[in-house]
């Protein structure tokens, strides 16, 4: 099925103006020998090999050992290029365990000077097209000019410690060209799951009634079509009607290079009725024009280039309107034709790949639950383990995030979908009654709440908001700052000792950049990683890993938001299933004791049913998770299985993920192992036999073994 796909993705494609490529050999050498003599490791990394793909193409493959975080592994091609006339490179990378990659960089190298450029959040296992402007790059020392190239090196720095391959192909030289597209996806061709890849309807996810608490509205009314198009074979069409709020479209970011001056967006529209007003904006301009029951092209001139563009797409009345062929480009007028963004092809290939389907489970997992309140009353410390304790229990909190709460009604929604737990953020704007009147909803309806207090508001409400809520029911904890960098350091530090002299019976928190993972001022150990789809469910896990060791010096519980929504600012899209469970399963192994998911409803209904599946298997997991039993010792010889033994009151857990996107086979051995085991949420059993079982793992898949302790 993926080669028919695959074949129709390339005819969309090559309809498209194609502009000059240049094959660079670098990535491509018949065998290990050859590539040896070009590639010199550096740092005493590795030598390169070559590996022979399954359809008999060559790559480069690149193997680090890191012993720590912040190891560097280093490789340098010796070449001599001139790029003066090249606006782009490419190539496509895909990795082994990718996740533990921090800072990445690419380099080119002249006598007297280097030209760099650098990216975070690891690779992913799957090739993925990667592509930089010359004109953006930084420069280290004083390079002689890009006619003057003599180098190219790729480099990595760690993020944690491990062993790792990342694999190089298809590297090119693209000439500069004025009409490239510089929006992904622009003609809605990439395969999904019912949502174009790297477009949305504005925010994170949606937080907006009615749809956020009816998705399936949203999706009838925001979809692809694939029965009417302007270019290729798919149109995004958005049906709004007089009885529901406008809805719109929103482009993923884009930074363009630093030689554009000014840049066109346009667009083919069409309507079910004539005089349909459709507004365009982008860079802080916008324009209105009219879509009818023909194809035409609108356009807004002048957009002045700047970091992080949006485009925005907005029907002005009721309609269908069919959008296709959006485009940005650097001209004073948009081309007719559409040209596909570079990486189109690439992107649209990998896609097809993905898997949409959830792990394997129970239809009773599958179903969910619901919540019912009244929240009761209870205490909320952290033991000398570092446990989290609600009452006197091990708690593992597991929060749908959401930033915004416009309307109380979802807060029934979340409570209803199965969460106990929801984290919300507080504005500035927000004042203490109507945060109150949060808090009260989330008590009537179940559900316990973080409230991530906005760094922004001014201290006297900060402090009025913790004096008044203090002793209220469905407080689980203070979440003071967010993100702290440079002077706000001390800000965060402020806050957070004024909610405990204000609530000492309440753990409070800051939430930490991904960038710092030791010394986290707080009770708490949190930070933010959201990797999908430019890298793997790894790259969280290794944070977590990092805040584990730290916070077990302080005996400090760790939290972790992970991603949960996409289509938007800078991810493309939603994690699958798949990717979700991987996320949850590979931080909680690493000693993640709370999970949150960034921020509002996911627009898949896959995601969304990953996470209601997820309430259940946590519930059923944190008195096994949070055992402070002796557990017997397990080994397991597949190192992409990331695994834990856990002993609790007769039983033994053993918890396992697959970190790879492909189908592993798996044995372990634990002492006691013998006869039937459970496979808890999925309703089979393995068999054991002197202390060894078997099984079966799909891509990011995780079990989860039970048996009586011997």
């Amino acid at each position: 099925m993926f080669r028919v796909v695959a074949v129709a993705l390339v005819s969309v494609f090559s309809a498209g103006i194609q502009v000059a490529c240049q094959p660079i050999k670098a990535f491509s050498y018949p065998d290990t020998e050859t590539a040896r003599k070009f590639w010199e490791p550096q740092f005493g990394s590795k030598p390169v090999r070559v590996e022979t793909l399954e359809d008999g193409s060559t790559c480069l493959a690149l193997d680090a050992d890191f012993a720590r975080p912040q190891d560097r592994a280093c490789w340098d091609w010796s070449t001599k290029l001139d790029l003066t006339k090249v606006g782009r490179i490419s190539f496509e990378i895909a990795s082994e365990n990718g996740g533990i990659s921090g800072s990445m960089g690419i380099f080119f190298g002249t006598p007297n000077g280097w030209y760099a450029n650098f990216w975070w959040w690891g690779a992913a296992d799957n090739w993925t097209p990667r592509t930089f402007s010359l004109d953006s790059w930084a420069t280290e020392g004083e390079p002689d000019g890009w006619d003057k190239v003599t180098t190219f090196r790729f480099s990595v720095w760690a993020s944690a410690a491990g062993k790792t391959t990342y694999r190089l192909r298809n590297f090119r030289l693209l000439e500069k060209d004025p009409g490239e597209n510089l929006f992904v996806n622009g003609s809605f061709e990439a395969p999904g799951i019912g949502i174009p890849y790297a477009w949305g309807s504005g925010h994170w996810g949606v937080g907006d009634l009615p749809w956020a608490t009816d998705m399936d509205l949203w999706r009838r009314h925001w979809r692809l079509d694939t029965e009417v198009a302007h270019h290729g074979r798919t149109s995004l069409c958005i049906d709004n009607t007089a009885d529901l709020p406008l809805l719109r479209v929103y482009s993923q970011w884009t930074t363009p290079p630093k030689s554009v001056e000014h840049c066109v967006l346009s667009a083919w529209v069409k309507s079910n009725r004539d005089g349909v007003p459709v507004e365009l904006s982008c860079g802080g301009l916008s324009t209105t024009q009219q879509a009818g029951t023909e194809w035409s092209q609108v356009a807004l001139t002048g957009i002045k280039p700047a970091p992080r563009l949006t485009a925005v797409i907005a029907p002005q009345a009721p309609g269908k309107l069919w959008i296709d062929a959006v485009q940005l480009q650097d001209l004073d007028k948009p081309t007719a034709q559409f040209r596909p963004a570079f990486n189109d092809e690439a992107i649209a290939l990998r896609e097809a790949r993905v898997d949409w389907s959830p792990p394997t489970r129970s239809a009773e997992v599958s179903a969910g639950r619901s919540i019912q309140g009244p929240v009761q009353p209870a205490s909320c410390t952290i033991d000398k383990h570092g446990r989290f304790l609600v009452g006197a229990k091990p708690y593992i909190q597991h929060s749908l995030g959401l930033e915004s709460v416009k309307d109380l009604r979802i807060l029934d929604f979340a409570a209803a979908s199965g969460f106990r737990d929801v984290c919300c953020q507080i504005r500035e704007s927000m004042t203490t009654e109507q945060l109150k009147a949060i808090f009260d909803r989330c008590a009537q309806v179940g559900l316990r709440i973080i409230p991530w207090l906005d760094g922004r508001i001014a201290r006297e409400r900060f402090e009025e908001h913790i004096t008044t809520l203090r002793d209220h029911p469905a407080l689980l904890c203070w979440y003071v700052y967010d993100e702290p960098s440079g002077e706000r350091f001390a800000e965060a530090d402020y806050r957070y000792k004024i909610a405990r002299e204000l609530d000492p019976d309440h753990p409070a928190l800051i939430n930490y950049l991904s960038n710092k993972l030791e010394g986290h001022m707080g009770d708490i150990y949190s930070t933010d990683v959201y990797p999908i789809p430019r890298s793997s469910p790894g790259s969280a896990i290794s944070a977590v890993r990092r805040m584990k060791a730290a916070a077990d010096k302080e005996t400090k519980p760790v939290w972790m938001w992970l991603q949960g929504t996409g289509y938007a600012y800078f991810m493309a899209r939603e994690p699958t299933p798949r990717e979700l469970s991987c996320m949850v399963y590979g931080s909680l192994l690493e000693g993640a004791r709370g999970i949150y998911y960034f921020a509002q409803i996911p627009r898949t209904k896959e995601c969304w049913d990953e996470m209601r599946a997820m309430c259940l298997e946590l519930d059923a997991l944190t008195p096994a998770l949070c055992s402070l039993e002796s557990a017997p010792e397990l080994t397991c010889a597949e190192p992409a299985i990331l695994c834990r033994v856990y002993k609790h009151e007769g039983s033994v857990w053993v918890v396992a993920v697959n970190t790879r996107d492909a189908l592993l086979d798996a044995t372990f051995s634990v002492p006691g192992a013998d006869g039937p085991i459970d496979v808890e949420f999925e309703d089979r059993q393995v068999q054991a036999a002197a202390g060894s079982f078997s099984d079966s793992f799909g891509p990011y898949e995780r079990h989860v073994f039970r048996f009586p302790a011997p």
